[in-house]
């Protein structure tokens, strides 16, 4: 071994390495104080001016009705198995825009009091199945695994392509888990009011959020005029491209998932079976309820679970300038809150270059830049009344 690295491996095994530590004389820490107080509160100022250009109009809706599953208007009728049920609100919500929000224009819709971090909740999934493969063993997901397991009808017979021997126990929910099965299903259509003098407002229409397809997001093009949102591009492009595929319908038939027109485009006719739940996409026993696509992007964006009760996600892109007047959402609400306890609204928001409205930012940077000020003033203020009494006592043992 070299005599410079012997050397230099003795001074470390003696822990005698030279080095260097700065005597925090008060000078030089009211010094990092004043550093600290100039860069923060400018920096501050920036992102208050900065959140001022990123407007943001946030509106509670579920304290119109009070739409529950047990107390609604029934404005949505299903029938399947010889059954009838009514569910169901249309909630008009009147707004009104001070200011011309430019495009793009974010629509969220929000939440609170739903805890999606919770353990057995963010588990209840499979991500191989999301992805495409066939899996059949899903503790995790349990009771929504096998159709009827929720409701213990796992042994109700069905008939499905020529064979009467099958039974619920016999499929699989595609996807399968709580979180899929709680899935948010409010629809929300965006109108601005037209000056009118009839009884009833002229309406242009600006996003009719119901109007694409659930397998590629794209525009159905069934809107009584223009569509100014956009579906495709809410969800993360990995989740899109990578972790959310169709299910092998051809090669695995006993799968029990959405509508099979929606993931082929094309009606079975006739029915693929002799059960109204399984040809149209409903979880078993569950009229209405409708199994989501995996292929959905609204579907990536409610799995991508919250790490707080209160939460938003984006629901669709807006690009056209909203202009000051009055506006109408028409939401049809069909997710029920009553047995959470919380709160359901939408927002409205446009990002400046530092991304959504956040004034906590500004005042974070504020408060350390404020506490900082403070702290050298004090310091500053002791240091001169009180003098350096580290130099003094060292000059007074020198003198000695």
């Amino acid at each position: 071994m070299p005599e410079t690295s012997r050397s230099t491996l003795d001074l470390l095994r003696q822990q005698r390495l030279p080095a260097w530590q700065p005597i925090l004389t008060p000078p030089l820490v009211v010094l990092g104080f004043a550093i600290v107080t100039i860069i923060f509160i400018p920096l501050g100022g920036m992102i208050a001016v900065t959140n001022k250009q990123a407007m943001e109009i946030n509106v509670r809706y579920d304290d119109i009705q009070h739409c529950t599953r047990t107390h609604n208007t029934g404005e949505f009728t299903y029938e399947g198995n010889n059954m009838t049920y009514k569910t169901g609100c249309l909630t008009e919500v009147n707004f009104e825009i001070k200011e011309t929000m430019r495009a793009p224009i974010y629509l969220y819709y929000g939440l609170t009091n739903f805890y999606q971090n919770h353990r057995r909740y963010s588990n209840s999934r499979s991500d191989a199945q999301l992805a495409g493969a066939v899996v059949r063993d899903i503790p995790d997901a349990s009771p929504l695994v096998v159709p009827g397991e929720i409701t213990s009808t796992t042994g109700t017979p069905i008939t499905y392509g020529g064979n009467s021997d099958l039974h619920y126990k016999d499929f699989i929910y595609v996807p399968a888990g709580l979180i899929a099965w709680s899935m948010f299903n409010d629809t929300f259509t965006l109108y601005k009011k037209k000056d009118s003098t009839g009884a009833e407002p002229d309406l242009e229409l600006i996003c009719n959020g119901t109007d694409f397809s659930k397998k590629n997001n794209e525009p159905l093009g069934e809107s009584i005029s223009k569509n100014y949102c956009s579906k495709k591009g809410i969800a993360w492009e990995t989740d899109v491209k990578e972790r959310f595929k169709e299910p092998d319908l051809a090669t695995y038939h006993l799968f029990w998932t959405a509508a099979r027109d929606l993931y082929t485009g094309v009606n079975s006719s006739p029915p693929l079976s002799n059960d109204s739940f399984f040809n149209n996409g409903w979880y078993a026993n569950e009229l209405g309820h409708a199994i989501p696509v995996t292929t959905d992007e609204d579907l990536m964006v409610w799995m991508r679970t919250a790490s707080l009760p209160k939460f938003r996600k984006l629901h669709r892109i807006i690009h056209k300038d909203l202009v000051p007047g009055k506006y109408v959402m028409k939401i049809g609400e069909h997710f029920d809150i009553s047995s959470f306890g919380g709160t359901k609204s939408f927002s409205l928001a446009t990002l400046s270059w530092l991304g959504g409205k956040n004034n906590n930012l500004a005042v974070m940077y504020f408060s350390v830049g404020g506490i900082a000020a403070l702290f050298a003033v004090i310091l500053l203020v002791a240091y001169r009344i009180g003098g350096d009494r580290a130099s003094k006592a060292i000059e007074e043992l020198v003198q000695k």
